[in-house]
């Protein structure tokens, strides 16, 4: 893993943010129910346990001023995570990312407030040091991405994609419905703004996003980018499985 300097530390938390967290929210609040007896969405807070998987590939293209500082023209960053979520608190994540000047491959454990870390062929620490800790801190569970006090409740999402065209598909054997939003839709429903920041004005986004039919699980949620000259730009891919499995265990790494 090579080390950075803080400046450039700096800039990517600024690139994260301005990419990662304005996706969306999914989150829940106690006290409220659904008003439709038909399809419902089920907060991820609600279920025991899932599986995981993210993968987000941005170009300079897809990044406002500031992140044009970390990445160069034409240049990407790419953040790979994927691992197990037991609620309400803990949480086991592997992350393999590439920022150009920064490659982080690390291994987390993090329970209540307690955070473990071990490198490849590494040995497990509390906590984590170094330049590592820039991602090491960022969740890129979906609850991460999509969970959270802004983002509108599982209710309110179920009243927002009442009567909104969807298709029957399948994910991961499961059956879903599979909704198709382009920039304005995907504002209307999850209550903020595109991944790509106003400032790429020439990147066009959509998202799809896929919910399973009987339980209303958030099951993936992919959003892409591309410019003037369609090319692909920006690539954000969000997967749930496993849902309350069983296997699904975090437990102390030392």
């Amino acid at each position: 893993m090579r080390r950075s300097h803080a400046p450039r530390t700096a800039l990517a938390g600024l690139l994260l943010l301005a990419v990662i967290s304005t996706l969306g929210g999914c989150g829940d609040k106690k006290g409220e129910k659904a008003t439709s007896s038909e399809f419902k969405v089920t907060s991820l807070d609600a279920l025991k346990s899932y599986r995981f998987a993210s993968d987000i590939l941005v170009s300079s293209e897809a990044l406002p001023a500031q992140g044009a500082q970390v990445v160069p023209p034409g240049g990407t960053f790419r953040i790979k995570a994927s691992g197990t979520r037991v609620n309400p608190d803990r949480q086991q994540a592997t992350i393999d990312a590439d920022l150009g000047f920064l490659k982080v491959n690390l291994e987390t454990v993090n329970i209540a407030k307690e955070q473990w870390s071990k490198e490849p062929q590494g040995q497990w620490q509390r906590g984590i040091t170094g330049a590592a800790a820039l991602l090491a801190t960022s969740d890129f569970s979906p609850q991460g991405l999509f969970s959270g006090t802004t983002g509108p409740t599982s209710d309110e999402l179920t009243q927002r994609l009442a009567g909104r065209p969807f298709t029957k598909d399948s994910v991961g054997g499961a059956a879903a419905r599979h909704y198709v939003f382009d920039r304005k839709a995907f504002e209307e429903v999850f209550g903020t703004q595109s991944a790509v920041p106003e400032s790429a004005a020439d990147v066009k986004t959509q998202a799809d996003v896929w919910f399973a039919e009987s339980r209303g699980v958030l099951l993936r949620v992919l959003i892409t980018g591309k410019n003037a000259a369609d090319k692909e730009v920006l690539r954000v891919d969000v997967q749930v499985s496993d849902i309350d499995a069983a296997s699904n265990k975090v437990e102390p790494p030392i």
